[in-house]
């Protein structure tokens, strides 16, 4: 499975926010979801020097579908002009869901590099039908079964931010669900604790609570606890800092806006 500035920030961020869920998956608030716009940079070590990479945006729109309320959430990836040469990403990721914040239909397109992806999620309860259409147009579809409280990476950034971490002891592990390139994934992630962070570029503390996920082996990154997550001990819990070791490298993930 490869994976895009886009897949690595998503998948930083959501396994950052993993835990345990009900049965139904209910939410008590989407803390003002409506019209949120949040951004990253990604700055990757090469060698001795870091580069700034690449950079992420996330929104969040509300629509209705059938008369009730629905939420489409994006996130666009692209890397700078300048990392083109090395690794040219163009990345667009769409799930809308329902007012709890599970997809309903979820749809991934863009380039990696000489890769290049047309794929598509369509979710009744605990099925999927999936539609990939290659380069030359040609679709391959699969049925696939979703475990309980399945999110594609998308909608388990936001979902994950609506629940109470305050009953989670420090070093508990809490799993999730996720789903993508027609495959499904579990993943959990350590608590520990709650810390003051300091950005140093901006200078700007935060109080925060840190995780560090189990990372699947794979294109970008190394098999075990090999990234700290650092998001604000708020309503909010938005991601302001990620640090992670690659099969490759070093990566840096810092929220700019």
């Amino acid at each position: 499975m490869k994976k895009s500035i886009l897949i690595l920030l998503c998948f930083c961020i959501l396994r950052s926010f993993a835990q345990s869920v009900d049965s139904d998956c209910s939410i008590q608030n989407t803390f003002g979801l409506k019209g949120e716009k949040i951004s990253y940079e990604l700055i990757y070590n090469w060698g001795l020097i870091w580069v700034e990479a690449g950079k992420v945006d996330f929104s969040v729109r509300d629509t209705l579908v059938n008369g009730k309320t629905c939420y489409k959430l994006r996130g666009y990836g692209t890397s700078y002009k300048n990392w083109d040469w090395f690794y040219k990403v163009r990345s667009n990721y769409e799930s809308l869901t329902n007012d709890q914040l599970r997809p309903i239909w979820f749809r991934r397109k863009g380039r990696e590099g000489s890769h290049y992806y047309n794929t598509l999620y369509s979710i009744k309860g605990n099925e999927a039908d999936f539609v990939s259409i290659d380069k030359k147009g040609k679709a391959t579809q699969l049925k696939i079964s979703l475990a309980d409280c399945s999110f594609d990476v998308i909608s388990a950034i936001y979902y994950c931010r609506t629940i109470d971490f305050s009953k989670v002891q420090i070093n508990e592990t809490i799993p999730l669900n996720l789903f993508l390139d027609g495959e499904s994934h579990e993943s959990y992630l350590r608590y520990l604790g709650k810390v003051k962070w300091k950005d140093e570029r901006s200078g700007k503390e935060y109080n925060c609570i840190k995780f560090s996920p189990l990372l699947i082996d794979g294109t970008v990154f190394k098999e075990g606890e090999n990234m700290v997550v650092y998001v604000t001990d708020d309503g909010r819990k938005l991601p302001v800092y990620i640090e992670t070791e690659l099969v490759v490298g070093q990566a840096k993930v810092f929220l700019i806006h």
